[in-house]
């Protein structure tokens, strides 16, 4: 299993690619418009972010299934300020550090 947490920033994105991003080991991730999850009742959108995207992290990798590309897991959360772009079962992917802190982990960088 491949450890990045000790790594600062999870993936490296490239101007003019703004749905795809690369690991430190060189492996593509691009970006989800929402996620499967038969626990919460079918598809779950991610959240549109302008500057950041969700993406699925690869099964090697320890921690969280999805991630943003600042560097935070992604989580799914039922919020009203999600109300008109949420699943229909009221349910949104988000990146944690964004909802929590409302920056992103690159401390509000677009590009790293």
């Amino acid at each position: 299993m491949t450890d990045y947490k000790d790594k600062g920033i999870t993936i490296i994105r490239h101007r003019g690619q703004p749905d795809k991003g690369q690991l430190p080991d060189k492996r593509w991730v691009t970006k989800l418009d929402k996620v499967w999850s038969p626990e919460w009742g079918g598809f779950i959108p991610c959240a549109p972010y302008s500057d950041h995207f969700i993406y699925e992290a690869p099964k090697d990798l320890i921690g969280s299934k999805w991630r943003c590309s600042c560097g935070s897991m992604a989580v799914i959360v039922g919020n009203s300020g999600y109300i008109h772009d949420a699943s229909p079962q009221g349910k949104m992917v988000v990146c944690h550090h964004h909802a929590t802190y409302g920056i992103h982990a690159t401390g509000g960088s677009k590009w790293l």
